[in-house]
């Protein structure tokens, strides 16, 4: 059991190594914007490729255990409608404590896993990549700076922002942004279809 946990944990090692050096072949030449422009398009990268994981992957199980959610959830529903308000309830009790319940829990958790294969996965590990490449030592090197953004307000505040605060601002933008592109693209989708 021993080595077979090793080879999967070479497999993985190597995978993470590979796409190392891959983010760095990509995002090298991109230097000379400086660390806040390449930081702000490493995350919206990793947002884009998170919505398009997040809506292509769909496991068996959580289709099925969607349908059967529904399927017991309307069952619910339709024993909430009986004539007899108190047998409404005491029924749709039942079939809380007999189905649902167990239903919605292992659906909730299987949406939970899915979110976190899609979402959080490559989200903390781009975090880390950003975190361990633009240190404030490689800051300083690259570009002159210990900070990514360095600013100051009147001689009482100043503020130094580093690369991973700046990467969840730009988690949060990235969002926000694809959200609004994704809106912009539908309504153009939709007025070339009227046309």
């Amino acid at each position: 059991m021993d080595s077979f946990l090793d080879r999967i944990w070479e497999v993985i090692l190597n995978f993470l190594n590979k796409s190392v050096v891959f983010i760095d072949t990509i995002f090298s030449p991109l230097e000379f914007l400086g660390p806040g422009v390449v930081i702000f398009l490493m995350a919206f990268l990793i947002v884009c490729i998170t919505r398009i994981i997040s809506r292509f992957y769909v496991t068996k199980r959580y289709i099925t255990l969607k349908k059967e959610f529904e399927h017991w959830q309307g069952i619910r529903e339709e024993a909430m409608k009986h004539p007899d308000h108190e047998k409404g309830k005491r029924l749709a009790r039942n079939i809380d404590k007999a189905e649902l319940n167990k239903v919605y829990y292992d659906y909730f958790f299987e949406g939970l896993l899915k979110n976190f294969i899609t979402n959080v996965i490559p989200i903390l590990f781009m975090a880390t990549y950003v975190t361990t490449v633009y240190t404030p030592a490689t800051l300083l090197k690259r570009f002159g700076d210990e900070w990514v953004f360095s600013f100051s307000i009147g001689e009482s505040f100043h503020m130094d922002i580093s690369s991973l605060f700046w990467f969840v601002i730009c988690i949060i933008l990235s969002f926000i942004l694809f959200i609004i592109l994704k809106l912009i693209f539908k309504k153009l989708y939709v007025n070339k279809e009227s046309i």
